[in-house]
């Protein structure tokens, strides 16, 4: 249920919120959060992101990184928390980058750009019909995504872009909480995901490349599916 507020009283929440937050940090050390504070702050981010997102298309692109963002902090104070957190050095986080392309190029799928933001977060940016057959290489079924419906909510139906994002963002979560995928105003599919994600991709990706070498191997290149490059 969302909020009626009167005139003024957007301005005051907003001052609230920033408030809140000062307060926050001054009060924050290493030593001192605990994996639900984490979870809690992680959250506000995600909410105050998604409001800042309303503004326009382009803050709603500026800010999709947000999330996924917020989830990986989350998933590393979770393993801290149970002892399993591992260092993450510049050659594993080059390596991950790395693997990633060259899994993308072993099926075909050259026109990308793969960014590591950091130890925990990476990004790629594709076509259209690439996004796609990125989607259904990473489907478990081995199937084309469901069928897009135009009534539905989650972006499906709403062109060849955004029914490719919405595709993207389902496969990719089966490796990985916390993914997103979203259409720019460019028109290509730009998707985020942990690192730990990014592994398991790019090693779902390789042992499907090594099954089709052994096989006929179909073509997953622009066009793919239906979908036609511009």
């Amino acid at each position: 249920m969302k909020l009626i507020t009167g005139p003024g009283r957007l301005e005051a929440l907003a001052e609230e919120a920033v408030v809140a937050a000062c307060t926050l940090a001054d009060a924050t050390e290493p030593a001192r959060w605990s994996v639900g504070a984490v979870e809690d702050v992680a959250a506000a981010l995600e909410v105050l992101a998604g409001a800042l997102a309303q503004l326009d298309p382009a803050c709603a692109e500026i800010l999709s990184v947000v999330p996924i963002a917020a989830s990986a902090v989350v998933e590393r104070a979770e393993q801290a928390g149970a002892g399993t957190s591992e260092s993450v050095g510049r050659s594993t986080v080059a390596g991950t980058s790395a693997a990633l392309r060259q899994a993308l190029a072993a099926h075909g799928l050259t026109r990308h750009r793969v960014h590591q933001l950091g130890a925990a977060l990476v990004t790629v940016t594709l076509d259209a019909p690439e996004a796609q057959a990125l989607a259904v290489l990473l489907s478990r079924r081995d199937a084309l995504p469901r069928q897009a419906q135009p009534e539905d909510d989650d972006g499906w139906g709403s062109g060849p872009a955004e029914t490719a994002a919405a595709a993207l963002a389902d496969a990719l979560r089966a490796h990985g909480t916390g993914a997103y995928a979203r259409v720019l105003t460019s028109g290509q599919v730009s998707a985020g995901f942990t690192s730990q994600a990014a592994q398991a991709v790019a090693a779902a990706l390789t042992a499907r490349s090594g099954a089709a070498s052994r096989g006929k191997r179909r073509g997953l290149g622009s066009g793919f599916k239906g979908i036609v490059a511009r």
